[in-house]
């Protein structure tokens, strides 16, 4: 019984962080943005994507285009994604109803 209990405690755990969570890197239309392959350190911006079925269905934007409009032609950005200590609040609360979050960031090189 125990056993049964400890297993479905951390089948819990996994789903509750477990998911797809993407997120589309682009530029705005028309506008040239080039993408660098270093980490971000310091972000300039930074937003967060929200998303239904344990990442698999955005409710939000979850593209960079928002972020990247507010750059210059040619300008060279880092971008980086991840969870924060607020996403994983997020999904430890919301995520046994399928609620979670993301944060995207962005960084000008």
């Amino acid at each position: 019984m125990k056993r049964l209990v400890s297993l479905i405690l951390v089948v819990a755990l996994v789903l509750t962080f477990a998911g797809c969570y993407t997120v589309n890197i682009k530029a705005p239309e028309g506008k040239k943005i080039l993408i660098s392959s270093k980490e971000v350190v310091v972000p300039d911006m930074s937003k967060k994507a929200f998303y239904l079925l344990w990442g698999l269905v955005p409710i939000t934007d979850n593209s960079t285009a928002d972020l990247l409009s507010k750059y210059p032609d040619g300008a060279e950005v880092a971008i980086s994604t991840k969870f924060d200590i607020l996403d994983y609040l997020i999904s430890y609360v919301l995520g046994q109803v399928s609620f979670g979050s993301k944060t995207i960031e962005v960084e000008k090189k």
